[in-house]
């Protein structure tokens, strides 16, 4: 009985979990970074970027922040009235659109969606709280955006559904089988077949968790920006890890210590460099480390003119990151496109709640 327990029950469930990981593998795959990048590719944009990240969940959040940062919003967020996690998580965020500000069409029809309509009427709005007309307008930001890059012969239209939806129920079956041998087993057979099944359960369950949702298919056009991004995210990983080193100019060594006027101006110069990736950060899940990252170098900067207006501009933003927890809760989980609507019904009733 031991081995049809492994015929039939244990091999099966292995070769789900294999096929499981072979699946993430793919729906992971990114090109060879061609090395540290310091800044985004010319002409990209923020949103095409996410499309191109697969990071759909944080472009939204990722383009507020660009804005921000480009001092053309600005992100309004109000101090809690009550303590501890779940009233920092209700804070009130909002926009105010700067006067004579530009916006391109994307970001119009994004403002438009998270603010409501006639966000360009108003100076100041809150974010909205109409859950399922918003998760449908961000949506459609998103879509429009994922179309223009399947034309340019980007991306492969729709996702990769039939994998993940055949390996989820190749594996709920295998784990309902393996619990009714199990139950024989239990009453008739051998201990060791008994273990057996119960591993084949485990693995099973191993095999759900693994299989990843719904990816993107990227075609070979897209690949040069995609390797740009990935030697972006390294040179942004490289600084988190050794953010002494990279506080120094891209052109050479650079003592914290030295005064002089090229020092002062190649640390400003690197401190815009990084206050400008603040977007991607977002889009890589590095925000509020890169947040603090960019605190440190406006501590470090020296006092020469003009500098005033540039940190109390990106203070604003970082106020907005901490006090929230995070850039990506801006915008909640309205961009969590598979469950939209659930998860702005979360983010009305919470963090955007007006």
């Amino acid at each position: 009985m031991t081995v049809a327990v492994i015929v039939l029950g244990l091999i099966p469930a292995l070769i789900v979990l294999v096929l499981a990981i072979l699946a993430r593998l793919a729906s992971n795959r990114a090109p060879a970074s061609p090395g540290p990048q310091f800044a985004p590719l010319v002409g990209a944009t923020v949103l095409d970027d996410a499309l191109l990240l697969d990071a759909d969940r944080r472009a939204a959040a990722a383009m507020l922040v660009d804005m921000a940062v480009g001092r053309r919003i600005r992100l309004l967020a109000e101090e809690p009235d009550g303590t501890g996690r779940r009233a920092r998580r209700r804070a009130p965020v909002g926009v105010e659109i700067v006067e004579g500000a530009e916006f391109s069409a994307d970001e119009l029809k994004l403002l438009d969606a998270v603010l409501g309509d006639g966000a360009g009427r108003e100076r100041v709005r809150r974010l909205s709280s109409s859950g399922r007309a918003l998760a449908h307008r961000v949506r459609a930001v998103l879509d429009g955006a994922r179309e223009r890059l399947e034309d340019a012969g980007l991306l492969r239209p729709g996702r990769r559904h039939w994998p993940v939806a055949l390996l989820r129920a190749a594996a709920v079956l295998l784990l309902l089988w393996n619990g009714f041998l199990l139950i024989a087993a239990l009453s008739e057979g051998p201990v060791a077949a008994s273990i057996l099944l119960g591993c084949g359960m485990l693995v099973c369950l191993a095999a759900l968790v693994v299989v990843p949702r719904a990816w993107r298919t990227f075609l070979p056009a897209s690949e040069p920006a995609r390797a740009h991004l990935a030697g972006l995210r390294e040179y942004m990983a490289l600084a988190e890890a050794e953010p002494l080193r990279f506080l120094q100019s891209t052109e050479g060594a650079l003592l914290s210590g030295d005064v002089s006027a090229d020092a002062a101006a190649q640390r400003l110069q690197r401190f815009l460099l990084n206050e400008r990736l603040l977007p991607y950060a977002v889009l890589f899940g590095m925000e509020r480390s890169w947040a603090q990252l960019v605190r440190v170098q406006s501590d470090r900067l020296p006092a020469v003119e003009g500098v005033g207006d540039v940190l109390e501009a990106t203070a604003l933003v970082l106020q907005v990151i901490e006090l929230i927890g995070g850039a990506v809760q801006l915008v909640g989980a309205v961009i969590a496109l598979g469950d939209a609507v659930g998860g702005v019904a979360e983010l009305a009733g919470g963090l955007l709640d007006a």
